[in-house]
């Protein structure tokens, strides 16, 4: 015969179930989180929030040709719209045209427009690894104008990043800034119409809406992942952190640039795999010399440490010349998270009519990069809310992407101060 619970204990089960079902619905590793995000390891895989209220903080920029700004000085008593963006970002390269289609409408009524360069979301893309200093990213800013044939005009962030940190951006973020510098509408990404539809309850609706086929734009074509081990590279696993690494002499021009990446158990407890990547970087349209000696890097690990291979020399790629990374995996053995290392890379740097010997020196940080990046190939995509599909061709179908606005839920924009036709 089943017992019927006294009150007491009835009491304690409502009890318990009040305090711990919110903790239930906390994603697990592995599991999607409320914004369709795997967390992964450091965070890099959540969707960042963007700043969707207040003013325009005061950050530091360049503009294309290097003459350092002040975002907020670009303003100007005009409705602004800004986009991130960067050459490694699917998203964004499919978002980038829709810019495109909306400015050509918008701009005859007296809003800006302009794009910020920022770090890389998908290093390794088409070869891509993040610029060292603010002329290699000005570098990659001629490069996005030249492949995109883009007419809206470009700035960079900062090599420390300030615009994508006080912004909390990603690489597919959008923003409409108001006459007196006030952020009036914001979106994580820029899909749909939710742009052109906040341009509308802001600065008024136009006639005939250009759309992305009405315009001419390069040839994309898609770009195929590359994770295998063969001669020069080796298959890596999902789930790796971008370690951070710092260039001895950053101003100088490194032609082959490092990546290093890890298990999270090395961080966790100083035992599991290291990767080490070495790529020729094409905005210095950079290549591998196949006729000279293989490079080499030599690793200085503190006491306590053990990391094997310490030093290793690549093989050579195909032909006389080529362009493919040079991958190592390692293991490294420690009672303890490691401390930081030290490597020498010694190789032969040759780009169109140069190629001599050099040395260039790293320091890695046993430490997430936190650059809101993740390698090429292995991000599942940005799931959730507004993401993950491309902008459509419709000016005003039914679907928005997820903006926000202080002023109105739902993404609507808040127009501040500002009438409705304050930015014409």
């Amino acid at each position: 015969m089943l017992k019927v619970p006294t009150r007491n204990v009835r009491w304690k089960v409502a009890l318990c179930m009040i305090l711990f079902t919110p903790y239930l619905a906390i994603a697990q590793p592995g599991q999607r989180s409320r914004r369709g995000q795997n967390p992964g390891p450091g965070g890099g895989g959540r969707q960042p929030m963007v700043l969707s209220k207040g003013q325009l903080p005061d950050v530091d920029a360049f503009t294309a040709e290097g003459t350092p700004i002040k975002v907020r000085d670009l303003i100007q008593g005009k409705f602004t719209v800004i986009k991130t963006g960067c050459l490694t970002c699917p998203e964004f390269l499919n978002a980038y045209k829709e810019l495109e289609a909306t400015a050509t409408d918008y701009e005859k009524m007296g809003v800006q427009f302009f794009y910020i360069y920022q770090s890389l979301r998908h290093p390794e893309r088409e070869g891509y690894v993040q610029p060292q200093n603010d002329n290699e990213r000005l570098l990659h800013v001629a490069a996005a104008k030249k492949r995109l044939g883009t007419n809206v005009p470009w700035i960079a962030d900062t090599i420390d990043d300030s615009f994508r940190i006080a912004m909390k951006t990603n690489s597919n973020s959008v923003f409409v800034i108001s006459p007196e510098s006030e952020i009036v509408y914001a979106a994580d990404r820029m899909n749909g119409n939710g742009l052109r539809q906040a341009l509308v309850d802001l600065v008024g609706p136009v006639d005939n809406p250009t759309s992305t086929a009405d315009l001419t734009f390069p040839n994309m074509p898609r770009f195929p992942a590359t994770n295998v081990t063969n001669d020069i590279r080796v298959e890596r696993p999902q789930g790796l952190v971008i370690l951070k690494t710092t260039p001895t002499k950053p101003q100088e021009t490194y032609y082959v640039k490092l990546r290093a990446e890890a298990e999270q158990s090395v961080l966790d407890s100083g035992t599991g795999d290291l990767y080490l990547g070495f790529f020729p970087d094409p905005i210095h349209d950079a290549h591998w010399n196949n006729l000279t000696p293989g490079m080499k890097y030599v690793l200085e690990v503190p006491d306590g440490v053990t990391i094997t291979p310490a030093t290793a020399v690549a093989n050579k790629g195909p032909g006389d010349s080529d362009t493919e990374p040079r991958q190592f995996k390692l293991s490294v053995s420690a009672d303890k998270p490691p401390g930081d290392i030290k490597l020498k890379l010694h190789y032969y740097a040759c780009s169109p009519g140069m190629c001599k010997a050099m040395t260039h020196e790293y320091t890695i940080a046993f430490q997430d990069m936190d650059r809101n990046s993740r390698t090429y190939s292995f991000n599942r995509g940005q799931g959730g809310p507004g993401g993950g599909s491309q902008p459509s061709n419709r000016q005003f179908g039914p679907r928005r992407q997820r903006g926000f606005g202080p002023g109105r839920a739902g993404g609507q924009p808040n127009r501040g101060n500002s009438g409705r036709n304050g930015g014409r």
